[in-house]
């Protein structure tokens, strides 16, 4: 994700928005921002999606360039909004947190201490984890602000492992299953520490400065190890549960951000979860009907609660509908 940098003529209020959702499209309308819209999905090479991108920015005079979704880590976004000076991150940055061998480059270089807490990208070296922590984060001016972090609990048969995936120790989804999402995670005081600062502390390293980011760690007998970090807001159902229980719209703070004003700190009400369905095309009605379900879209039920106990019930109570 990448942000203004405010060139030379260009005109403060005018954002390019690559592949941008509707709700960002509207937040940063309403906020005063003038929009360009580009969809890289259309280009049929990255030369073309350059040369689109340096002619739009230049023709309407963009103080900013926006990239969302996959468009975050594709590097002829990247580089482009770089070399106009449309981004404080650089290119390099969004490459290297997504790369885990990267990632474990950059932490042996900083020291033992982050060493440490790197999971090993060789398979054989990666130690096995059911759980894995998803930390939302949305940086301002090279501040970090943890919006959430999300418990991944992988339930399929089989033992956990390192296996193929988006980083190492990721689990095979067709053999395990998709994960049970929980919000808040349930962690310690302690535990929530250490894995906000392996999440802040990681962007730090990597010089990234504005904009959404979803960094992945993994739970090990070990201790808490990083797995990667994508440079963009966490994807769905774990974004929607963030957005139930805290009543924060993502797109509405990253304008804020944008505008220079101050973020609003996430105000917990209640915890969700995410059940994920096996047939998405077959809910059992009964599970619409079971208490605190809000949505049943996009193969997962969401349900909330007040406290994580009410949450523990009326999860169980899902799954023995899809028992």
């Amino acid at each position: 994700m990448t942000a203004p940098a405010a060139p030379g003529h260009s005109d403060p209020r005018h954002l390019l928005l690559v592949s941008a959702p509707p709700r960002l499209v509207a937040e940063a309308t309403e906020a005063g921002f003038h929009v360009t819209l580009t969809d890289t999905t259309v280009f049929p090479d990255d030369d073309a999606l350059r040369e689109h991108l340096v002619r739009t920015a230049r023709n309407h005079r963009v103080s900013g360039l926006i990239a969302c979704g996959e468009a975050s880590t594709l590097p002829a976004v990247l580089e482009t909004a770089e070399q106009l000076g449309l981004s404080p991150n650089p290119a390099a940055a969004a490459r290297l947190l997504a790369d885990p061998s990267q990632i474990r480059g950059l932490l042996t270089r900083s020291g033992p201490q982050w060493e440490a807490v790197a999971l090993p990208t060789a398979t054989r070296d990666a130690p096995p984890y059911d759980i894995e922590y998803g930390v939302e984060t949305l940086t301002a001016e090279g501040m970090h602000r943890v919006t959430g972090i999300v418990e991944l609990r992988f339930t399929g048969p089989g033992s956990a492992s390192a296996g193929p995936g988006p980083g190492p120790g990721a689990l095979d989804a067709a053999r395990r299953g998709a994960p049970l999402h929980t919000f808040p995670a349930p962690l310690t005081r302690q535990e929530e520490a250490e894995i906000r600062a392996l999440a802040t502390g990681l962007l730090d390293l990597a010089g990234y400065e504005f904009g959404y980011a979803y960094t992945r760690i993994a739970h090990t007998e070990q201790g808490p190890r990083i797995i990667n970090s994508l440079t963009r807001q966490a994807k769905w159902p774990t974004s929607r549960l963030i957005e139930l229980t805290t009543g924060l719209v993502p797109e509405r703070e990253l304008v804020r951000a944008l505008s220079g004003k101050p973020l609003e700190a996430p105000v917990l009400v209640g915890c969700a979860a995410a059940v994920p369905l096996p047939d998405p095309h077959d809910v059992p009605d009964s599970i619409t009907a079971l208490p605190g379900v809000r949505e049943v879209r996009d193969e997962h039920a969401l349900l909330t609660a007040l406290t994580p106990a009410e949450l523990a019930v009326r999860t169980a109570a899902v799954l023995d509908c899809l028992a």
